[in-house]
């Protein structure tokens, strides 16, 4: 399988004192933008190159590869993946700033819409009411889903007891999660390029019986299977990153959501927050 073969940018390498100086053109073309592989043919990769597609041809071969496409193909996957360095383009040096912003607003502004439109509004009011009434509530996230897992842990911890975010620095998710059962709640975060072990823990906690939400983009893999509940979120990004507009809007929601639940049931929390607060001095 071609997400087994060493990456492309990485043969490059091994070789490139080696190239002769028309290979060294395709060469670093791709290497500026390795996902160009993806989305262009051997002839449009060439004319990139200002080389000969038999050229394109051998190039690709010395790499080890049969073809072009499989090629492509690894590339693709290695896209789909959501690696940055994939995902950026070969950009003109003329690209005017105004227009790139533009586009990147009306991405954004698609993410967003597209994102609301399809969730799921009979299954959110349980979410809402199990996070406010969960015995304890952990969110899981790693890498760059950890600030998503972090925002949803810091607001909801004026307003509720008995919160975790994990991973810890200097603790196992077992000494955390071991007690964990079919009262508690774990929202899980999982944007692309997971980590294995988000499935993993994801699988115990529903052999538990913990209720486990599941906040991911629109490729949920592995870990879906293991969730009560998935929001999936569009995360498309109009240049090199994923957009986490969508993400970071749906969270808001929920808290917010669970902030009035926790509201109605007048639980006084918060006020005891805001004198501890004042008692210690800690905000201005």
């Amino acid at each position: 399988m071609t997400s087994h073969m060493p990456a492309m940018e990485a043969r490059i390498r091994e070789i490139y004192d080696e190239l002769t100086d028309i290979e060294t053109r395709l060469a670093d073309v791709i290497l500026a933008a390795p996902g160009e592989v993806a989305t262009h043919t051997a002839a449009e990769l060439s004319a990139l190159a200002g080389i000969s597609p038999a050229t394109t041809t051998r190039f690709f071969r010395r790499l080890g590869y049969d073809t072009h496409e499989q090629a492509r193909r690894q590339a693709r996957d290695t896209q789909r993946s959501g690696s940055p360095l994939y995902l950026q383009k070969l950009q003109t040096q003329n690209t005017e700033m105004d227009k790139l912003i533009q586009s990147h607003l009306e991405n954004e502004v698609a993410n967003l819409s597209h994102t609301y439109k399809a969730l799921d509004i009979k299954a959110l009011p349980e979410i809402v009411k199990k996070m406010a009434s969960a015995r304890r509530l952990a969110f899981v996230g790693y890498r760059h889903s950890q600030p998503i897992a972090t925002s949803f842990y810091r607001n909801l911890l004026a307003i509720r007891s008995d919160l975790y975010l994990l991973p810890a620095p200097g603790d196992t998710l077992a000494e955390i999660l071991g007690g964990f059962g079919p009262q508690d709640m774990v929202v899980c975060v999982g944007l692309r390029r997971r980590v294995p072990q988000l499935a993993a823990v994801m699988e115990a906690l529903t052999k538990m019986g913990v209720s486990v939400l599941y906040i991911s983009d629109v490729i949920v893999g592995k870990p879906g299977k293991f969730a009560k509940w998935i929001i999936r979120c569009q995360t498309q990004g109009s240049m090199m990153f994923d957009s986490n507009a969508a993400v970071s809007a749906v969270v808001n929601l929920l808290y917010s959501l669970v902030g009035r639940e926790i509201a109605e049931t007048r639980s006084n929390h918060l006020e005891k927050v805001e004198r501890m607060h004042e008692v210690l001095r800690e905000l201005e």
